[in-house]
């Protein structure tokens, strides 16, 4: 009786190996021409397309397009030149970047860019009059009537003096 082995999957040590797939291999280096698209300068030419340059830009734009300035904790970076985006230019993976977008006549958004690859970043910035519509907004209590000069005080419940606690058995 004969038993082909082809496709045969065996399980060893948690890794999944394929005998058929490496005798394959092993057939196309026994003097078989290369298949067509294969080169053994691939790793060279791989690195040549892999090769990213050192800078990313990150394009900043505020929905609907405003002027607004843009900080970086202290540091300014600059004014979005509304409709145009303000373009920023930083070294490829030296963090992220937690800025604060202040347009005059809407609340300020802090939000975080990446510096992997280049972005492009729309924030949408909100007047006080719609920050009811924000997630995570929470309704401003109400005045009490003592905070408020010029009303009537009323009266608070009388307490009376508090007893002494009974001695224990």
């Amino acid at each position: 009786m004969r038993f082909r082995a082809i496709g045969l999957m065996t399980i060893v040590a948690g890794m999944t190996v394929s005998f058929a797939a490496g005798a394959a291999v092993k057939n196309n280096d026994k003097g078989k021409p290369a298949p067509a698209g294969h080169d053994k300068d691939k790793p060279a030419a791989a690195e040549a397309v892999e090769a990213k340059p050192d800078t990313v830009h990150i394009y900043l734009q505020t929905v609907p397009p405003r002027k607004a300035m843009i900080r970086w904790g202290s540091k300014s970076l600059g004014m979005i030149p509304a409709p145009k985006p303000l373009i920023i230019e930083r070294p490829r993976d030296s963090g992220p970047l937690d800025l604060v977008i202040r347009a005059s006549g809407y609340l300020p958004v802090h939000t975080r860019v990446y510096t992997f690859s280049d972005s492009h970043v729309s924030v949408k910035v909100t007047p006080p009059t719609e920050k009811n519509k924000l997630f995570g907004y929470k309704q401003e209590p109400t005045p009490s009537p003592e905070a408020t000069p010029g009303a009537e005080a009323v009266p608070g419940p009388v307490l009376g003096p508090v007893p002494a606690p009974a001695p224990a058995p």
